[in-house]
């Protein structure tokens, strides 16, 4: 029996990389289903172990130490492999090295290199990198940006049936992108809900919509707007957040990337779905409220820093604080290129100040013209998933001989 295990950790990791590998196996017809499990990860919602038992090929999930210790007892079975796909390789090095089972990983960093099977790397700056560090070419493979398999071409999307879903008459529907960890949709839909009440008296030809992640807690998600004195319709799953007697703003559950495709612009929170609304050719305007900076994750030992007191809060922010006036990017896109190809904002903010930034963008079709075709600037070519799905079938395949 074929006994993959694949590991990721976060939100981003479970819709971005995993999703489009699981359909990718799924669809090769070598009978290969999957054990994902979940890491440790600060960026985690926890629900993301349910959210994978969802997508094809996938038989079950477990947490990395159920994985560790019920695992081992079986050290020694053949027709095991371990794929990375997000998470601190530590994790992977850990559990092959206790399965004593193959490891490959996509990944930009050529890491644990005495122990690692086979790298997926996204691009050729990464490999630079692999280069650099001599790693074997048959160790090795440019497979792309696995985020672009999450999405669906642009032309397979239909906007006209997410308007007439949502009840959509409009002219402009602008996404607000909430984010997919709790701190973030606890904050951020209150956030983005007051933006959208003050755009609405200056831009009445807009529809404001906000997509939810699969991954969302609502219990969560209620307690957030509850704090910010919204109400919504659809009870504890909400529908749609209620601002004012005359206006609403759905939450879009399912067609997601029809939202955003439908949408003349898009606000998000940095994230994966950064570069999944450019692969959309949509453009889109980050932004990174630092008002709760304390709560942000940081990679690295940093990530575990205590902050819930208030002296612990107040020196985890500076820490924050710190690492953004040192990041150039943040914005995916923005990073890749190397480039500003997208505005992004990151500072103290109030839904006021946010809407100087969103209204310009709103204003003017060229300035949202002149981010598309930024976006020029990026190799958006899809199959990464095919390709690792076909070397992990291949691996089996061999090992079935």
């Amino acid at each position: 029996m074929n006994d993959l295990f694949v590991l990721s950790n976060s939100p981003g990791e479970v819709a971005g990389w995993l999703g489009p590998v699981a359909r990718a196996l799924a669809a090769s017809g070598g009978g290969i289903s999957a054990t994902v499990v979940t890491l440790p990860c600060p960026y985690a919602s926890g629900m993301e172990g349910r959210c994978a038992q969802e997508l094809p090929g996938v038989r079950r999930s477990m947490s990395f130490r159920e994985a560790f210790s019920g695992c081992g007892r079986a050290a020694q079975k053949e027709g095991r492999l371990i794929l990375q796909l997000g998470g601190d390789p530590m994790y992977g090095f850990a559990l092959s090295a206790r399965m004593k089972a193959p490891w490959m990983i996509y990944t930009a960093r050529p890491k644990f290199k005495g122990r690692v099977t086979h790298y997926f790397i996204p691009d050729q700056t990464a490999r630079a990198r692999f280069d650099k560090a001599r790693v074997p070419e048959a160790r090795r493979s440019v497979v792309g940006n696995l985020i672009l398999d999450s999405v669906p071409e642009r032309g397979a999307l239909d906007a006209g049936h997410l308007r007439a879903r949502c009840g959509i008459h409009a002219e402009h529907i602008i996404t607000f992108m909430p984010g997919s960890r709790p701190f973030e949709y606890e904050l951020g839909c209150g956030f983005f809900c007051e933006c959208a009440r003050l755009l609405r008296r200056r831009f009445p030809q807009w529809q404001a919509v906000m997509p939810v992640a699969p991954t969302v807690d609502d219990a969560v998600l209620c307690r957030g707007l509850a704090a910010n004195g919204l109400a919504w319709t659809g009870g504890e799953r909400p529908e749609a957040v209620v601002i004012d007697e005359n206006y609403s703003v759905p939450l879009v559950r399912s067609g997601q990337y029809e939202a955003i495709a439908a949408s003349s612009l898009a606000v998000a929170l940095p994230g994966t779905n950064n570069l999944q609304i450019a692969a959309l050719s949509v453009p889109l305007l980050m932004v990174a409220p630092l008002n709760e900076a304390q709560n942000i994750p940081l990679d690295g030992l940093a990530g575990i820093f205590p902050h819930r007191s208030r002296v612990m809060g107040g020196v985890k922010k500076r820490l924050v604080m710190m690492v953004n006036a040192r990041e150039k990017y943040v914005s995916l896109p923005n990073r890749i290129a190397g480039a500003f190809l997208l505005p992004e904002r990151r500072e103290l903010m109030t839904p006021e100040s946010a809407c100087t930034y969103i209204a310009p963008l709103m204003e003017s079709p060229e300035k949202r013209r002149a981010i598309t075709e930024a976006y020029g600037a990026l190799n958006l070519e899809r199959g990464a998933a095919g390709r690792i799905a076909e070397r992990v079938a291949a691996y089996f395949a061999k090992e079935a001989r």
